[in-house]
């Protein structure tokens, strides 16, 4: 593939919003701002690409399942770690909310602290954030081997979420940096067609989830008026 020098694919973080993010988001409206991938990219490149629905349908690598003890769900891992009602101020499920006050040695984000308490609990928010105990995280351009399983795990169980459990699959890639790869590279290359996102002008990937399926909503209701 062509090189990747670019900061954006080490997977530090997301790009900031583009203009024409915001206008989708001000306004609800993507015509004469986007193009859908089908209008984007030429026949030839939509015949390789693979199609997908925006979502993750599989679970835990089976090797890295074994190895750490994980169990074969997300309902009984959760259960199985003691169980409780998550939610965000409470994301390890104790009952009582997380402390605002720093973490523990202050070196981590609180996210990357939570994260870590997770990881047979709730596996997909610990591979958000961390690598397998013990493998090294990379944080340079993504090799054409590792470009060639994500396409092959896209392929096989879809992707667009759950993306710690789309990166056990990656051992040297955690969740967040998988997300970026999607939406910074992969869907510009037009490698993956996934209709939550459409392209600016300039061939940047931009997320109209919500905003299509609201304009979807709306023509049915034009119609039956």
């Amino acid at each position: 593939g062509p090189a990747r020098r670019s900061k954006r694919l080490r997977g530090e973080s997301a790009e900031p919003t583009t203009r024409a993010e915001e206008m989708v988001v001000e306004t609800g409206d993507v015509s004469g701002v986007l193009a859908t991938a089908d209008a984007y990219f030429a026949k030839e490149t939509l015949d390789k690409a693979i199609r997908v629905g925006g979502h993750y349908s599989g679970w835990v690598e089976r090797g890295v399942m074994e190895r750490l003890g994980i169990q074969g769900n997300a309902t009984d891992a959760w259960e199985s770690e003691g169980g409780g009602k998550f939610s965000f101020k409470d994301p390890l499920g104790t009952g009582k909310p997380m402390p605002k006050r720093a973490v523990p040695g202050g070196s981590q984000s609180m996210a990357r602290y939570v994260a870590s308490k997770l990881l047979k609990k709730n596996p997909n928010a610990y591979f958000y954030r961390h690598t397998e105990p013990g493998v090294e995280q990379w944080t340079g351009d993504w090799t054409a081997d590792e470009r060639d399983v994500f396409l092959r795990i896209a392929r096989e169980f879809g992707c667009g979420d759950k993306w710690g459990l789309f990166s056990t699959y990656l051992p040297h890639r955690v969740g967040y940096q998988c997300s970026n790869y999607y939406r910074q590279y992969v869907i510009p290359a037009g490698w993956i067609i996934d209709d939550s996102y459409m392209l600016d002008n300039t061939g940047h990937a931009v997320y109209v989830g919500k905003h299509k399926n609201k304009q979807r909503n709306a023509a049915i209701a034009d119609e039956k008026i």
